[in-house]
């Protein structure tokens, strides 16, 4: 019961802090808080159980703070919201995000939680919480099931659909031995000559590469390199790299990194469905409405024939129809017709998903009620 009595303490305190946005003294605090209004125990004896809980929420991370009077009154105890409850969350477009201040979009000033910033997370992020809800599902446990679960479904009325019903991304892995050589070659600035296999063509072909640099990007690592052959700089997926070797030729380096390439601006400012080195399917999308999505949609891609159409050019099929169902109906595709078609299935697939999770959730909250009528 005393773990009990102090975890309640302990919300009741938390509770009459957070309606206090300009502080209280320990005399206000205690009126709100039961626990601290024994009528058997004595003054000094309740203020060390406030400093005792105070300090012990501190340890836990609670930013309790101690405003000290100039005039020798009271002290008075204050915890601001916005160091208290976590941040809104928002998805940002970039694929990188370079510093922290970027992540926090400063939200309309007020009291309580308009106070809150918004905290911008990547796609990436977003594909991590997806695969971690989904590993928390495979689990068998009922209790985490629902929990994983009502934690997406939260996490979606802020950043989106994550699609946790659609199948994961397979993660594939990429040889140790790969990595050392893209690796040393990088360091080294030398040349590297693999065996790369295309999934757009089908077909393994030789490539001879200058290292600019590796990233991870959307689930996958990338080679970004100047290729000789084409003279263009491209992106290699990693896991399609075999037979990876370095020019031993001589001890001096092959090539100079131009000092205008930075490798983290270049990672940013790459969509999703731009990576890799398939050919590019020419995809024409027409947007809807002046939400600050579409608006931000279509200031990628180059003018279309209509002023609310875009045009893409795609190398990754998955990625960009994903990204597209983000606008809620508001971006359709209009040419090629097989991906329209394909949307489409998509975005029916991803309705049954969630039609599935809603409905297993009203059987649940049914079973409930039956057994609590039954008792």
């Amino acid at each position: 019961m005393a773990a009990a009595d102090k975890l309640t303490r302990w919300l009741d305190l938390l509770a009459a802090l957070l309606r206090r946005h300009h502080g209280a003294v320990f005399a206000d605090l205690r009126r709100d808080v039961p626990g601290y209004l024994a009528a058997d125990v004595d003054e000094q004896s309740v203020m060390r159980t406030f400093e005792r809980d105070k300090d012990e929420l501190r340890e836990f991370g609670v930013a309790i703070e101690t405003l000290q009077d100039n005039d020798g009154g009271d002290s008075r105890y204050r915890l601001r919201p916005d160091a208290f409850y976590l941040p809104f969350l928002a998805l940002c477009e970039s694929r990188i995000v370079p510093a922290l201040e970027v992540r926090t979009i400063p939200r309309p000033q007020g009291i309580g939680y308009q106070t809150l910033p918004v905290l911008a997370i990547t796609p990436d992020e977003c594909l991590t919480l997806r695969r971690a809800a989904a590993r928390v599902r495979a689990l068998g446990n009922p209790t985490l099931d629902a929990d994983a679960a009502a934690a997406i479904r939260k996490l979606e009325q802020d950043v989106g659909l994550l699609l946790i019903g659609a199948p994961l991304v397979a993660t594939v892995k990429v040889q140790g031995s790969t990595f050392e050589v893209l690796g040393g070659a990088l360091s080294a600035r030398k040349r590297v000559t693999f065996s790369y296999a295309s999934m757009g063509r089908n077909r393994q072909s030789m490539r001879t590469v200058e290292p600019y640099g590796l990233v991870f990007l959307t689930g996958h690592w990338y080679l970004v390199a100047h290729d000789a052959d084409q003279q263009s700089l491209r992106q290699f997926r990693v896991s399609r790299i075999s037979k990876p070797k370095c020019n031993a030729a001589r001890k001096q380096p092959d090539y100079v990194i131009p000092n205008s390439f930075n490798l983290e601006a270049h990672a940013a400012s790459r969509q999703a469905w731009e990576l890799g080195d398939e050919e590019a399917a020419s995809v024409v999308v027409a947007f809807r409405g002046d939400s600050g999505q579409v608006v931000q949609g279509k200031q990628l891609g180059d003018e279309g024939s209509l002023p609310a159409q875009r045009h893409f050019r795609v190398r990754r099929r998955d990625p960009f129809l994903r990204w597209l169902l983000t606008f809620g109906g508001d971006a359709v595709i209009v040419s090629p017709s097989e991906w329209h078609g394909q949307w489409r299935a998509l975005l029916q697939d991803t309705l049954a998903a969630h039609r599935a999770v809603s409905h297993a959730a009203i059987r649940r909250a049914h079973t409930s009620d039956t057994i609590v009528e039954s008792a």
